[in-house]
């Protein structure tokens, strides 16, 4: 059967077929869940899951292309709408998943609490055994900026502060409220993984987010002929501030470079690179040296060793190779002649963030035999998902509902 819709002139046009980035975003999408799926109903419901996901996104796309009216028209109502629902559901179920009800509740928030309170206290954040959290994996800049909303009493505020700025972001980087909307509900909706990460309080959700919109924020700075010098150079401490916060997220600084390479030249690229780079040691070295052996977040490292019992090195094998595919980008985007870099670079880093993840999975799936994504069950997808609906969110809408009048529905 045809896929068409009606056009402001009357007249029905076909709606292209979504094409393989389609499948690109549907796997990416549902990969960060698929742990927490297999966990709770097996290899046949990834499968399963797999399905519902494609089946909801091209029904979404659908849809927007015959809605893109009433969504432009409602706009403001439907974000009032859908944030009003998201604070009352964190505010009804964060209580009892917090007191162990529904599944296992995320220590992550708790251990933010914990290190914030003893950064203010004097203390050094990285605590030992704690009956209320693990040990600290954040590096210092996750800490900081985790601190405003612990100071409003719980730093699992942060999740729903960083979903709102990821829609202002996604406004500003598509110039398009409807797709900012989409993108912000839907793989939200669709995420078991995110669903859980935000009502339980833990960071990986707003993590993802913060970093993606420290890079964008800085991109659209340095590539506007009118931005302010003082402004471009405090968005590299902000981006530096962001990277600091896990380890992994230093691998995107080589893309971030040749970007800036490639759009404001050499000397001025190295420059930001720089005040990036410097940020990420001053606010991380002090805290590391002033108790080695207590710096939990290297502790964090024994979560990748584990896949050393598969294969011998292992760990540090991902690490080189998402590093070397770091530097593989740098240089594609050095040389593209392409008018979306920025969509490009976002994608880059989807890929470099997903790597390690895919590693793992399959190298544990080879080990067991069959299909593992056990190490998916800790929602670490959630880092890259902000990358990735900047990198191919714009592309599955945009093309549905611009197809309806042929022009942009923007700001």
């Amino acid at each position: 059967m045809s896929d068409t819709v009606l056009t402001e002139a009357g007249g029905m046009r076909r709606m292209a077929w979504p094409g393989w980035n389609f499948f690109v975003l549907l796997l990416l999408l549902a990969f960060p869940s698929s742990g927490f799926v297999q966990k709770h109903i097996g290899l046949a419901g990834v499968a399963g899951y797999l399905g519902w996901v494609a089946l909801a996104l091209l029904t979404t796309r659908r849809l927007t292309a015959r809605m893109v009216a009433f969504l432009q028209r409602w706009f403001w109502g439907l974000c009032v709408m859908v944030l009003a629902g998201l604070a009352i559901g964190f505010a009804v179920v964060y209580p009892i998943e917090n007191r162990g009800g529904f599944g296992k509740s995320s220590d992550r928030d708790d251990g933010l609490n914990l290190a914030v309170t003893r950064m203010a206290e004097g203390k050094s954040p990285y605590y030992g055994s704690s009956k209320s959290a693990g040990p600290l994996s954040v590096l210092p800049g996750g800490i900081v900026l985790a601190a405003p909303f612990v100071a409003l009493g719980n730093s699992a505020y942060q999740n729903m502060f960083w979903l709102v700025g990821f829609l202002v972001g996604a406004c500003w980087m598509f110039r398009d409220r409807v797709i900012a909307l989409v993108l912000l509900t839907v793989p939200l909706a669709l995420s078991p993984a995110a669903m859980h990460e935000f009502i339980s309080g833990g960071d990986m959700l707003a993590n993802g987010i913060y970093v993606a919109l420290f890079f964008l924020y800085a991109i659209g700075l340095w590539t506007s002929p009118r931005a302010g010098t003082a402004a471009k150079w405090l968005a590299c401490v902000g981006l530096g501030v962001g990277l600091a916060s896990r380890p992994n997220f230093l691998l995107l600084t080589p893309l971030f470079g040749a970007l800036l390479w490639r759009t404001v030249g050499l000397r001025l690229a190295l420059g930001a690179v720089a005040v990036v780079g410097v940020v990420v040691v001053v606010i991380t070295v002090p805290f590391y040296l002033h108790d080695p052996s207590g710096f939990t977040p290297l502790l964090a490292r024994q979560k990748l060793a584990v896949i050393d019992g598969v294969m011998p090195w292992a760990s540090k094998g991902m690490i080189g190779t998402a590093a070397l595919l770091g530097m593989i980008g740098g240089w594609r985007l050095l040389r593209s002649n392409s008018a979306e870099m920025t969509q490009a670079f976002f994608r880059w880093c989807t890929l470099v963030t997903l790597w390690p993840m895919v590693c793992a999975v399959g190298l544990f799936s080879l080990a067991n035999g069959h299909l593992d994504f056990s190490f998916m069950s800790d929602r670490f997808g959630l880092m890259y998902g902000p990358f990735m609906l900047f990198g191919w969110g714009g592309e599955w809408l945009g093309g549905a509902h611009r197809f309806v009048d042929g022009k942009a529905h923007g700001l």
